[in-house]
């Protein structure tokens, strides 16, 4: 998210082009004097339409992390973002109901850019997208998946996904 990046949230070219994170060198506290500004920075106050963020805490030397509520207090959601040199980090869970979470996967993945990820989706009877028909996983816009687990528990009553993806080289 643009909260660590360079002045208003533009990549460093040079950077970019040898192939650096630039959010994973940048210190949150350096961009952002706030969390509601680093909330609205990074674009996470647009991630859920419905959505409030209740708490949210900016890390010492880095890193930020959320907590809200969705669906009128129905439902949660959940943000942790640990940028570091070698390995940075971004979370988001959620159990906001809703008929599929491909626009939501989209949404997210929109505003944190990662080269690599995994969708977790956990999948009953009484959630919105139901155990009825076969489960897909999300297409995501300039990703390959790499790979999916699906494990169907019971009566095919409780399913889980798990999918893989990776940044597109074109």
């Amino acid at each position: 998210p643009s909260i660590f990046r360079d002045g208003e949230g533009e990549v460093d070219a040079a950077d970019a082009d040898a192939g650096k994170d630039s959010n994973a060198n940048a210190n949150t506290t350096d961009f952002c004097a706030s969390t509601e500004e680093a909330t609205q920075r990074a674009g996470i106050d647009k991630l859920m339409p419905d959505g409030a963020v209740v708490h949210s805490h900016l890390f010492e030397p880095c890193g930020y992390s959320m907590n809200g509520q969705a669906g009128n207090g129905a439902a949660y959601w959940t943000i942790h973002i640990t940028p570091e040199a070698h390995c940075s980090y971004a979370s988001f869970e959620t159990n906001h109901l809703c008929p599929s979470y491909h626009d939501l996967i989209q949404r997210v993945v929109a505003t944190f850019r990662p080269k690599r990820l995994t969708t977790v989706e956990h999948i009953d009877q009484d959630s919105c997208i139901s155990t009825a028909g076969p489960v897909l996983p999300a297409e995501i816009d300039g990703y390959n998946m790499n790979g999916r687990t699906l494990n169907e528990f019971g009566c095919k009553d409780y399913v889980v996904q798990m999918c893989n993806f990776q940044l597109r080289a074109d």
